[in-house]
């Protein structure tokens, strides 16, 4: 039986949502997803039809089509420095599905993972599913590591450490002094490390995003997960790989092999057929979700209520409400008083008022979105 200190997936809030338009027959505006609105590229849609056409929808091998594992190689290369062969690359079923394959294929229960408060609610989740120690260390604003914090939890004895950049809900980024702290500690205390790096693309204001398995001496202990669901905005195909050592990628691939066996087959074509050429189409989604964070701040800046920090990266905002201390209760109220759906910050273990906004929606729901956002905390003052 699941204990009931497992945390909620804010996706749990697309059901509930659903369910409100069609008994009330209203129309909510979706800040909660973290599902950006643009259309995939048309050659992942056609290279997906033509593998169904072409009969590709038998099981592919447990690792994934060689082909597309290549082609991760390449674009892992190309994309952040980073030189794994096809032998170290895992195809799986959603970036999800690889870091629950991390938590079972390399961790045993009772084992420690720490966790980066604010986190991403699964790598709660799942490490309590499997019977493991929870650790929890806040970052310091907006996601980098806290040395004392770390070093102190330490005394716990974890085994892996878990890290996501650009953060979501945040926004933030890891830089080079968190990355050789992050490596220290890794090396000292033998930690394997979880490296969430589905967001790599969205980092503005010319920053560089870095992965921590470039940093020498975390390459070998490192798991970098990454997908197609967000920088290709291909969150139906659940296509997503693990990259890391070959001794370490085996384990997870035994998890695979007998739990879902395969990733999709014909999804696996539509994800060769993206990284055939995808530079273009990366740059013109940053650009626009850069000009739509920007947008978006201004906005909720115009309300004294409201703490809203610049995210460095990522397509979330994360302000902070005045006043409400229970974020949960205010997602509540603003979802039926308004019918604006957002993220409250206890999904991510933060219980200081803040909420999760997604902001790659179109300009008119966004914008319609956070006035009456404004509207709800101005009338509750009142």
């Amino acid at each position: 039986m699941i204990e009931k200190k497992v945390p909620p997936s804010p996706i749990s809030l697309i059901e509930l949502v659903e369910k409100i338009e069609k008994e009330k027959g209203i129309h909510v505006i979706r800040l909660d997803v973290a599902e950006p609105m643009f259309a995939p590229p048309w050659s992942a849609i056609k290279g997906t039809m033509d593998a169904i056409l072409r009969g590709k929808h038998r099981y592919s091998p447990s690792s994934g089509l060689v082909e597309l594992r290549r082609a991760i190689s390449n674009y892992l290369m190309k994309s952040r420095g980073l030189n794994y062969s096809e032998d170290e690359i895992l195809i799986t079923v959603g970036g999800k599905f690889a870091s629950f394959s991390f938590f079972l294929g390399l961790l045993k229960p009772r084992d420690g993972v720490i966790l980066i408060k604010p986190y991403w609610s699964s790598f709660k989740a799942v490490p309590l599913m499997l019977n493991m120690r929870v650790i929890e260390v806040w970052a310091k604003e907006p996601y980098h590591l806290d040395e004392e914090a770390l070093k102190k939890a330490m005394k716990r004895k974890p085994r892996a450490i878990v890290v996501n950049t650009p953060n979501n809900p945040t926004g933030g980024l890891l830089d080079e002094k968190d990355l050789k702290l992050l490596r220290d500690l890794a090396e000292d205390y033998n930690l394997l490390v979880l490296s969430d790096e589905i967001d790599w693309a969205y980092v503005y204001d010319g920053r560089r995003f870095l992965s921590p398995a470039s940093m020498e001496g975390l390459r070998n202990r490192t798991i970098v997960i990454d997908g197609f669901s967000k920088v290709f905005s291909m969150s139906g195909w659940r296509i997503g790989f693990a990259a890391g050592p070959k001794e370490l990628i085996r384990n997870l691939k035994i998890v695979q092999e007998h739990t879902v066996s395969s990733p999709t087959t014909f999804a696996q074509y539509g994800c060769i057929s993206v990284l055939e050429g995808y530079e273009e189409y990366i740059s013109m989604i940053v650009k626009e979700c850069e000009r739509k964070r920007n947008m978006a701040v201004e906005e909720l800046r115009k309300s004294n209520d409201i703490y809203c920090p610049m995210p460095e990266g990522g397509f979330y905002l994360y302000p902070r409400i005045k006043g409400f201390k229970n974020s949960f209760e205010f997602a509540k109220m603003l979802l039926e008083k308004k019918a604006v759906s957002v993220v409250p910050g206890e999904f991510f273990g933060d219980n200081r008022g803040h909420i999760r906004i997604s902001y790659a929606i179109s300009d008119e729901e966004l914008l319609e979105g956070i006035r009456k956002i404004l509207e709800f905390i101005k009338n509750r003052k009142g």
